[in-house]
């Protein structure tokens, strides 16, 4: 983590809403967090290793960490939406190439680029709820109650909107999380700021506002 440089946020990505305003923000495309991140793991003798798996018809992107000691850590394994281009393919590539940096930087602590600024995006015409983020890397923070209503009317609405969305992202959630569905309702689990990091990022990619 010490020696790994600045990753800076040179894309933008630009997103739609129902009113025409839409908004955007800036991010780091895969290419330039592996270019920041490859040569730090490598001197440390790290690499990262990517694969898929079908799981009850369902593809999932497993991201692991070696050392060349043959130690490892446990990887990480996160469902792959369906997405909503025509063209399968598409829907695949852009799902693993999305995934693979996000899981890259959680499994290393690391946050993509330059200072956040996501309150700036939204239209408060629209009534949002700018989405609290932890921006202290390993510090971390207690969800608001206005954020964390927020988020859960998003996901109500995707609920309401879109059963199949709705369930992608929960299963998503389970995984990425490892919470326990026998142990309380879905909505129970929001309560940390990267829970809500997660959802807000997985609609920006998945859902057409």
């Amino acid at each position: 983590m010490t020696e790994v440089g600045t990753i800076v946020e040179t894309e933008t990505a630009k997103i739609p809403t129902r009113n025409g305003s839409g908004f955007e923000y800036k991010y780091a495309d895969l290419s330039k967090v592996l270019k920041v991140v490859n040569p730090a793991l490598a001197n440390n003798g790290l690499f990262v290793s990517n694969s898929t798996k079908v799981v009850d018809g369902q593809n999932i992107l497993v991201v692991s960490i070696f050392h060349t000691s043959g130690e490892t850590l446990p990887p990480s394994e996160i469902l792959l939406p369906k997405g909503s281009q025509s063209n399968d393919l598409y829907n695949i590539g852009g799902a693993i190439t999305y995934l693979r940096r996000y899981l890259l930087l959680a499994k290393l602590n690391l946050n993509a680029g330059i200072k956040d600024d996501d309150g700036a995006v939204y239209n408060k015409k629209d009534n949002v709820t700018p989405i609290t983020k932890n921006k202290t890397v390993g510090m971390p923070t207690i969800l608001d109650k206005d954020t964390r209503d927020h988020y859960l009317k998003k996901v109500g609405e995707l609920y309401l909107n879109s059963t199949d969305l709705y369930k992608q992202l929960t299963e998503a959630m389970y995984v990425e999380f490892s919470f326990d569905k026998t142990s309380g309702k879905f909505s129970d689990y929001i309560q940390e700021p990267k829970h809500v990091t997660y959802i807000q990022t997985w609609l920006d990619a998945y859902v057409n506002d």
